[in-house]
């Protein structure tokens, strides 16, 4: 037992060692070196051409270079955040911590982000592991060269930011970066069709070009995908415009619509007046929150062919309009309809829990969750379900 508790690692590792040493598949990549090691990620330049050409474009020195040099030359990891992301790509950040500023504007090398472009968001391209690598932005079609990589599982990303691309190496040297930590990048290009892929400035203006525009609303309201007309959100980052643009974005991307709302507590109609002054006035009936929902649903034009989640804090409760047109989607199995959303409903409250729990382990005693965070994390809980709900699947 000795013998084969000293010799079962060593394989382990062997097999370990060769995986990590034997020739990269066809394709392109970025080489990280950093002072903890070596990763690797591959970039998905036949799914996201234009965040891959920005991308390597400026890793390669064909597009934007800084003083003759490529543009990522001598920058640093500005923004570390454990068991989230680290982020980089901004040479105006000194580092110590990430910076507000405003979003790029076309061709805005005053701010020192040359060439922003549009959203690439391509359906099945998720946050959901470790080592992902994704564009940074400042809202809608405001990439540029900021770009970060997931620490952890960070779903609640999907349909705000393009990913393009994935770490295939050396996963276990990205929790060792550190603050301020400077870092090159190589990029690798193995085959033909990745030698043949083009990063310079014309072919990525004319991808930039010819993608499509965000023409969604800027702000939530009564009409917009998303909206929290009673505040329960936090308030010092707009949570509910981030929520909006995701919504947005996913129908933007995929065609289909998802509208959800938060109220703190279920909102009741105003009672009639009585046709004679001195009278009582003339009762009204209560609204149900399921007849709320659908009331709702029909007056957003989505009561056939859309999804609504209806949140009310004050009972931490979620109710759900689904369409015709899209049940069999939310319920292939054709269980009862009430039983499917009750099932939704439990997965739904562990996943914010789960969320939450990860938030107290980064946050510390010293900063306890508010009952407006939590809110957030639920609803992060049902539009990442939603989402992979609906979500079309790739076409084999």
């Amino acid at each position: 037992m000795k013998i084969l508790r000293l010799v079962l690692p060593l394989a382990c590792a062997a097999r370990l060692c060769a995986a990590e040493t034997a020739p990269l598949p066809d394709g392109l990549y970025a080489e990280f070196t950093t002072p903890h090691g070596v990763f690797t990620a591959e970039l998905f330049y036949q799914q996201t051409p234009m965040s891959v050409a920005s991308f390597a474009g400026r890793a390669e020195g064909s597009l934007a270079p800084r003083d003759g040099k490529p543009f990522f030359t001598g920058l640093t990891w500005y923004r570390v955040v454990p068991g989230f992301v680290i982020q980089s790509g901004d040479p105006t950040n000194p580092g110590g911590g990430i910076q507000s500023r405003p979003p790029p504007k076309p061709d805005d090398v005053d701010t020192g982000h040359p060439f922003p472009f549009p959203d690439e968001i391509v359906p099945g391209l998720h946050h959901s592991a470790v080592g992902t690598l994704s564009m940074a932005n400042g809202g809608p079609d405001t990439n540029s060269s900021e770009f970060f990589v997931t620490l952890a599982d960070t779903t609640r990303l999907n349909y705000l930011h393009n990913v393009f691309g994935r770490t295939v190496r050396g996963t276990e040297v990205l929790p060792l970066i550190q603050l301020n930590d400077a870092f090159s990048i190589k990029i690798l290009r193995i085959g033909a069709a990745a030698q043949a892929f083009k990063a310079d400035e014309a072919t990525f203006k004319a991808l930039a070009d010819h993608a499509g525009k965000y023409n969604g609303a800027a702000d939530p309201g009564p009409t917009t995908h998303f909206d929290d007309p009673d505040k329960v959100l936090p308030q010092e980052v707009p949570r509910a415009k981030n929520f909006n643009f995701k919504l947005e974005n996913f129908q933007r991307f995929t065609g289909q619509r998802l509208y959800a709302r938060t109220y703190a507590t279920l909102p009741q109609p105003a009672t009639a007046a009585s046709a004679e002054g001195n009278a009582p006035p003339a009762p009204v009936e209560k609204i149900t929150p399921s007849k709320f929902t659908q009331k709702l649903a029909r007056e957003l034009g989505i009561a056939k062919n859309g999804v609504l989640a209806v949140y009310f804090a004050d009972k931490d409760d979620w109710y759900l309009w689904v369409g015709d047109d899209l049940t069999p989607t939310f319920n292939p199995e054709k269980k009862k309809l009430m039983a499917r959303k009750t099932e939704l409903y439990a997965a739904v409250k562990a996943k914010a829990a789960g969320y939450a729990d990860e938030a107290r382990k980064r946050n510390g005693p010293e900063k306890p969750l508010t009952p407006a965070d939590l809110t957030k994390y639920s609803v992060d809980a049902m539009l990442d379900s939603l989402i992979f709900i609906f979500e079309p699947q790739p076409k084999s």
